[in-house]
């Protein structure tokens, strides 16, 4: 009985901490479509270097406030990251957010922070701006925003290379 007690415990205990952070995972062409057609928001989490010369998505609402930031040769969690998105958000805890990184793994950490201070349409972008996946040469080529042909830049002015813009198809008779 004891051993029963134990195991429906761990079971619940098991469900309460899966479900502690409820945002969920879109892929780069998920997200795409939810600012496009849904007004969504990218909170890209990257340092602002990235953001400038890695690139960035090219499509309204996008903001970047990094989620870590340099201090003594370290790079620790920014103080005032949860300050500055509700500074930027006016304090709107209600409008959906979809965090990006470079690979996806800071804005797991940028996610669950944003929950945990009580914003509610909370997602993350897997793989994030880069790709999260690298080639056999160690170059970051498979997956995320820029491989997806999605729209970007490397520059916050908007003359840059642009990742995803398609060249216009040539006539044959050329």
């Amino acid at each position: 009985m004891n051993r029963l007690y134990m195991f429906v415990v761990g079971i619940v205990f098991t469900f309460i901490s899966a479900s502690a952070f409820g945002y969920e995972n879109l892929s780069p062409t998920e997200a795409y479509e939810a600012v496009v057609y849904e007004g969504a928001y990218i909170l890209d989490v990257r340092t602002a270097a990235e953001f400038i010369w890695v690139g960035h998505p090219d499509v309204e609402n996008v903001v970047n406030i990094s989620y870590k930031v340099e201090k003594r040769d370290q790079f620790i969690v920014n103080p005032r990251f949860i300050r500055d998105v509700r500074r930027f958000f006016k304090r709107n805890k209600d409008l959906q957010i979809i965090t990006m990184c470079r690979s996806g793994k800071r804005s797991i950490a940028a996610a669950e922070a944003l929950e945990e201070a009580g914003y509610t349409n909370v997602f993350n972008m897997v793989d994030g701006f880069e790709g999260g996946g690298k080639d056999q040469w160690g170059y970051r080529t498979i997956n995320g925003w820029k491989n997806s042909e999605l729209p970007g830049h490397t520059t916050m002015y908007g003359a840059g290379d642009y990742y995803g813009a398609k060249k216009p198809k040539q006539d044959d008779d050329e």
